[in-house]
């Protein structure tokens, strides 16, 4: 099978580009193959596979920053990265208290997101422009695109939380307002259901080819299950616990998992990655070898695990070499080493699952418990528990000692999966130094500011 850039650099290449904000786009288009213009105007279907494929690549632009910078934030994991001092000193907040305009290296959980967001709004286009499509084939599309679409809406919003996002970027000329945080939420819950009606109405198959990534997941009714998943996770963030429970109910949760069924936590689709032209897996990092540029796993998430947690599988000890970044120390001024790595990574090609089965068994636990069922809640807190080898639940089951419960599996279960820590402790706010581990005398930040690009539209 033919990796995604490949199969994009052998047909069609539109290339979409924002600038530093949502409200600036550069059209590039390649002299030797149809222009926009064409795809927008009748597009035939090899040029609308084009555009699917780009959406998947786009798709992805997200996981890395996501993974680093907002799991510096939430304390998941220190960037031991030597190329700049800046992913020290700024990302933990050693050498500022508050973020600025432009933040140094956020651009991948703001501005890729709206690659994505743009992409998608020229395939929703295109289809609906398109006569060689029947109704059917052009709601798979339709529905497939908005998806995509209301996934990533989520990134730039999760990083700008108060500040809010635009949800209206179709005209780069004339966008729409800057929503604020619970009227963005709900937007992209409306944008989920737009495409969730669409898929219903797709027909049994797709007009159109998904990579590997959406592997299970490739047929209008499967695709469903994937926006219902999202739109679940998305109804978390609304703190609307009804309308997770409704969501998850058409998505692919599966709650019977057992220790020796434990795969089936992994059930998802996923960013499939791939050598040259393609992009590699941004956080694979060889096992213990000598290097100035590395991920670690924060001490606190080897150091709080329940004894026998299969979890800690996730990390791997460097030895032999454990990393040093002169700027992270404690205190007393010693070097804090960076002793544990992912380890998930079995090679640099190794696909990334952006939603999974075990997220959704534990949205479920949290909105059980907060439309008051706490039997459901716990059952499913034991499911996560008995499946990883720590065993049934003993606390307390008042809401708020069950509501930590739920969030100590979730810091394991989605542990480096897109900054889930920093995104669950400010939701529930607990976003403070009695959950967040400061050892390395960093800030703790809340939002990310405002782009320039974004002040000074507004200002014009």
């Amino acid at each position: 099978m033919k990796s995604i850039f490949q199969k994009i650099i052998s047909a069609l290449s539109v290339v979409l580009l924002l600038t530093l904000g949502a409200c600036e786009i550069d059209l590039v288009t390649d002299p030797n193959n149809p222009s926009l213009g064409s795809a927008l105007n009748d597009a035939k279907k090899p040029e609308l596979q084009v555009l699917v494929t780009g959406l998947e690549a786009r798709h992805r632009g997200y996981v890395q920053n996501a993974v680093e910078m907002f799991g510096v934030f939430g304390r998941e994991v220190w960037a031991y990265f030597g190329s700049d001092p800046r992913f020290a000193n700024e990302w933990l907040g050693l050498s500022i208290a508050q973020t600025y305009p432009d933040f140094f290296s956020s651009g991948g959980t703001y501005v890729n997101p709206y690659l994505a967001v743009k992409q998608a709004n020229v395939l929703i286009r295109a289809a609906e422009n398109s006569t060689a499509l029947t109704d059917a084939e052009r709601k798979g599309y339709i529905g497939f695109a908005k998806t995509i679409k209301g996934f990533q809406l989520l990134w730039p919003l999760m990083q700008q939380y108060e500040n809010g996002i635009r949800i209206d970027v179709e005209d780069p000329l004339n966008p729409g307002p800057t929503l604020p945080f619970d009227q963005a939420i709900r937007a992209i819950g409306v944008i989920l259901n737009e495409g969730h009606t669409d898929l219903l109405a797709a027909g049994s198959t797709f007009s159109f080819n998904l990579t590997s990534g959406f592997a299970g997941f490739n047929t209008p009714d499967k695709m469903a299950q994937v926006n219902r998943a999202i739109a679940a996770r998305a109804a978390l963030y609304a703190k609307d616990y009804s309308g997770a429970l409704n969501t998850l109910n058409g998505s692919f949760m599966d709650l019977n998992v057992t220790d020796v069924t434990f795969e089936k936590m992994d059930i998802g689709p996923a960013h499939p990655f791939g050598i040259s032209p393609d992009a590699l897996n941004p956080l694979y990092y060889p096992i213990d070898l000598p290097t100035s540029t590395i991920l670690i796993c924060h001490p606190d998430w080897v150091e709080d695990a329940l004894p026998g947690d299969r979890r800690l599988s996730k990390v791997a000890r460097r030895t032999n070499n454990p990393a040093q970044n002169p700027a992270i120390r404690d205190a007393g001024g010693n070097l804090l080493l960076g002793e544990y790595q992912d380890a998930r990574w079995p090679s640099n090609t190794t696909a990334f699952k952006f939603i999974r089965n075990e997220e959704l068994i534990l949205i479920y636990a949290e909105a059980s418990l907060l439309t008051n069922n706490t039997a459901n809640a716990v059952s499913a807190i034991n499911t996560i528990r008995n499946t990883w080898g720590v065993g049934n639940y003993t606390g307390a089951t008042t809401q708020d000692a069950l509501l930590n419960e739920i969030l100590f599996q979730r810091r394991y279960s989605l542990w480096a999966e897109g900054g889930h820590r920093w995104i669950d402790l400010r939701r529930t706010n607990r976003l403070n130094n009695t959950y967040v581990d400061l050892r390395d005398r960093g800030n703790i930040f809340t939002q990310v500011a405002r782009r320039t690009s974004e002040i000074n539209w507004d200002a014009r």
